[in-house]
């Protein structure tokens, strides 16, 4: 058993001003490179479970992300004067780029996700809105985390 050195920081929120004390403090025990659990110990090396993909989430080799809904999503689409019926058993995302993000902010507040699904899906803004309105909530969830991965997670394109 080893011990390693921690900071700990104590901030008093009755002043005015808040005041932070650091001091160094030993004895965390290590065994291996596990920390012994402590339930005052924040782990900011820990990822954000919203931060990793849905277990049922397929990467392709493009780098897109299938999410699989849970729910079968129906809608009818008018196009070239005729009406079909698109059936979304899944919806692929893919990563944003500076444009999206663009068209993203311009977005009102009430309708930034949907423009952000629609976006990363590269779906019409018009079928993105039908099929979210169908969706079930654990879906949009789960694409939300689709997205949060892209977000956590950039693309290595350098070596070195």
């Amino acid at each position: 058993m080893s011990a390693r050195t921690k900071a700990e920081i104590a901030i008093d929120l009755d002043g005015d001003d808040a005041i932070v004390d650091e001091t160094e403090v030993e004895d965390v025990a290590v065994f291996g490179d596990a920390i012994a659990a402590d339930d005052e110990i924040v782990d900011e090396d820990a990822t954000d479970p919203l931060d990793k993909l849905p277990s049922h989430a397929i990467r392709n080799d493009d780098g897109t992300i299938t999410l699989p809904l849970y729910d079968t999503v129906r809608i009818k689409v008018r196009a070239s004067g005729k009406i079909k019926e698109k059936v979304f058993k899944s919806l692929t995302f893919h990563r944003l780029n500076g444009a999206d993000t663009r068209v993203i902010g311009e977005a009102p507040d009430n309708m930034q996700n949907i423009v952000t699904f629609a976006r990363s899906c590269r779906l019409n803004q018009a079928v993105m809105n039908a099929v979210w309105d169908k969706m079930d909530a654990s879906d949009i969830a789960n694409g939300g985390r689709v997205l949060n991965h892209f977000l956590t997670s950039g693309r290595k394109t350098r070596t070195s």
